[in-house]
């Protein structure tokens, strides 16, 4: 049962190029037409690598929704991609690759959780020295004039914050990105096959 032309063509956002040469498209649309052949023939199981390679934010975007609206159809969609935003926002299940090796696998959310860091911005009159005397603070940064601190456990963080300066403003929490957390994972396997080779 497969779609429909004007269906695919809709969903790959070509409206309007059917009758251009392959050879005469932009390397943005030609990625669009890879992707029509791949859901043309309206498949339960879909592989896309790299789907989005080289294409502008608004395509990318409708790729995205095309490929969320498949999800909810039922259908399942295997992703491969260095582009961790991709993942992040598409992906049910996440797994991560070391040189052919698995090192994680979970959502995005347990992925990111492997790294048990959190980030606290904020505008402060105290200096990176004090915040680094608080205990779970792995490191302080300083960017034009807001602090920039890295830590474990923010709740602990933010109260002895506020104790040192309660006209803290400007405050901003975020968790690990899935970039971070991928780096820290594959790094740690780095170390860890290092010693093995050391012991």
């Amino acid at each position: 049962m497969p779609l429909s032309l004007e269906s695919t063509l809709e969903a790959a956002g070509l409206e309007g190029m059917e009758n251009r040469m392959f050879g005469a498209l932009s390397g943005g649309q030609k990625q669009r037409v890879l992707f029509a052949l791949a859901i043309c023939g309206n498949p339960d199981l879909l592989f896309l690598d790299e789907p989005t390679v080289g294409l502008d934010i608004g395509t990318r975007h409708l790729i995205w929704q095309q490929i969320r609206r498949l999800l909810q159809q039922g259908r399942t969609v295997v992703l491969t991609t260095h582009y961790l935003e991709e993942v992040d926002a598409l992906a049910n299940r996440v797994v991560v690759l070391n040189h052919g090796v698995i090192v994680a696998e979970g959502t995005s959310t347990e992925i990111k959780a492997r790294t048990a860091q959190r980030r606290i911005q904020c505008t402060t009159i105290l200096r990176s020295g004090e915040i680094e005397s608080i205990a779970q603070v792995r490191s302080v940064a300083e960017h034009e004039g807001r602090m920039e601190i890295c830590t474990s456990q923010v709740e602990p963080v933010l109260r002895e914050l506020f104790l040192r300066d309660p006209n803290i403003s400007g405050l901003e929490v975020s968790s690990s990105t899935l970039e971070e957390a991928f780096l820290e994972i594959v790094e740690s396997g780095r170390q860890e096959a290092a010693q093995e080779v050391t012991v």
